[in-house]
């Protein structure tokens, strides 16, 4: 789910400060998921925040159909 969030936000067109205002994180968290810490590390997102940020990029998290 990371990686493809990482991705939708790659391909959006925002900066990162407009994403993250958009979908209501501070800049800093949206700056470490996507681009890393000072030593490169990338940080993952609480559910909740993921769901924010998903919502500002328009994308709907569903069930994949088992079988």
């Amino acid at each position: 789910m990371a990686e493809a969030l990482r991705e939708a936000a790659a391909s959006d067109g925002r900066s990162i400060y407009a994403l993250a205002r958009d979908a209501g994180i501070p800049y800093p968290v949206m700056y470490r998921f996507l681009k890393g810490d000072a030593e490169g590390k990338l940080w993952g997102l609480t559910l909740m925040t993921a769901d924010k940020l998903a919502e500002a990029l328009g994308l709907e998290l569903r069930l994949k159909e088992k079988g």
